[in-house]
């Protein structure tokens, strides 16, 4: 399965990328495609996307998830990602950090 990993806002100033492209045997789960990106970039990422670091791990409030253009919230995390839509080469997960502003 290709899957095409795009990061969006602060993510992307930390991982130093906009882009990533990987091939898995099998479908991962939304979840277990985090933990191999915190695996690759280390324990920042993790604090970052994760609100906590025991299990189950939360996502942070201001993370948004988009696979194939869908918003996925917390109850997609242990699902399987879906294969690439009609027309796609690979399936396109947006890892979308939103930070909190305040203003006056």
């Amino acid at each position: 399965m290709d899957m095409r990993v795009m990061f969006m806002g602060v993510i992307a100033n930390f991982t130093g990328e906009r882009e990533l492209a990987l091939t898995f045997n099998q479908a991962p789960t939304l979840r277990g495609l985090l933990d191999q990106l915190e695996q690759r970039y280390g324990p920042e990422f993790g604090e970052r996307v994760y609100r906590n670091a025991s299990k189950p791990r939360l996502l942070q409030t201001f993370t948004r998830i988009f696979v194939n253009g869908n918003l996925i919230g917390a109850e997609g995390l242990d699902e399987a990602l879906p294969p690439a839509p009609a027309g796609k080469p690979s399936s396109e997960v947006m890892v979308y950090l939103l930070p909190a502003a305040c203003g006056g």
